[in-house]
C-alpha cells in the first residue's frame, strides 16, 4: 500500500461513513480484508508511522484544549486526526489552531482506528500485525512520510496556560471562552529532559493575526 493508496482509502471510507465511528470501522476492516493481508499490514504500519510523526507537544497542547490531556487520550486523538483524512492531518500539523474547524462527530478520539490493520490481519491470518512489522523498513518509511509534512513553527513547543490565547485563539474561543473561566493549565512532566529542552527553546513568535490591530 502506497501513501496515496492509504489516504485514498481513508477518503473513501470517510466519505461513506462520515463521523459514525462504528460504521467507519466496519467498512474500513471490510475493505482491508478485501485488499488482503499485505495491505492490512501496510495499513497498520502507516497508521502507526503517522501517529508517531504527529507526536508533537504543540499538537498535544491543542488537544488539551478539547479535554484530551493524558498520554492515552493523545494516542486516540492522533488516530482520530488521521481518520479525518489527508487535508486535516497535514493542515493541523502546520496550524493546530485549525482543529477548531473540524467536526468532532463522536468525539476527538478514535481508539479502534489504531488497531484496524491489526484486527483485519488477525481475522485474515490469525497473526498480529504488531509481530510482523519490519522495524528497519518502518524507520525508512517514517523518514519518507516525514518529508511530506510541513510542520508549523512551534509544533513541538509545550504551551502553558498563559500562552494559549495567543497561539490557539480559535480553539480557546470554541472550547474554553464560553465557559467563562480559564482552566487550561498544561499537563507536562517538568522532570522530563525532552520537556525541559522544548521549553528552554521558548515559544515561537506570536502569530501576526493575534497581534494588536490598533484598537480594532
Amino acid at each position: 500500500m502506497s501513501k496515496d493508496g492509504f489516504w485514498n482509502l481513508i477518503a473513501e471510507v470517510k466519505a461513506a461513513c462520515g463521523q459514525d465511528q462504528e460504521k467507519y470501522m466496519d467498512m474500513l476492516k471490510a475493505r482491508l480484508k478485501e485488499l488482503g493481508s499485505e495491505y492490512a499490514q501496510d495499513f497498520h504500519d502507516i497508521v502507526h508511522a503517522y501517529e508517531d510523526l504527529a507526536y508533537k507537544y504543540g499538537l498535544w497542547s491543542a488537544s488539551e484544549l478539547m479535554g484530551l490531556a493524558t498520554d492515552d487520550s493523545f494516542i486516540d486523538f492522533r488516530a482520530w486526526l488521521i481518520s479525518q483524512g489527508k487535508e486535516a492531518y497535514f493542515s493541523d500539523l502546520k496550524d493546530p489552531d485549525s482543529l477548531a474547524d473540524l467536526d468532532p462527530g463522536d468525539g476527538y478520539w478514535f481508539e479502534s482506528f489504531t488497531y484496524a490493520g491489526d484486527s483485519a490481519l488477525e481475522e485474515l491470518t490469525g497473526k498480529s500485525a504488531y509481530d510482523h512489522t519490519d522495524r528497519a523498513a518502518y524507520e525508512k518509511m517514517i523518514e519518507a512520510l516525514k518529508a511530506d509534512i510541513d510542520y508549523g513553527e512551534g509544533i513541538n513547543y509545550p504551551y502553558e496556560g498563559e500562552e494559549i490565547t495567543d497561539y490557539f485563539p480559535r480553539l480557546y474561543e470554541r472550547y474554553m471562552h464560553s465557559s467563562g473561566e480559564f482552566i487550561y493549565e498544561g499537563n507536562w512532566n517538568y522532570n522530563d529532559p525532552e520537556i525541559i529542552e522544548a521549553r528552554q527553546a521558548g515559544p515561537p513568535p506570536k502569530p501576526e493575526k493575534n497581534m494588536d490591530m490598533g484598537g480594532m
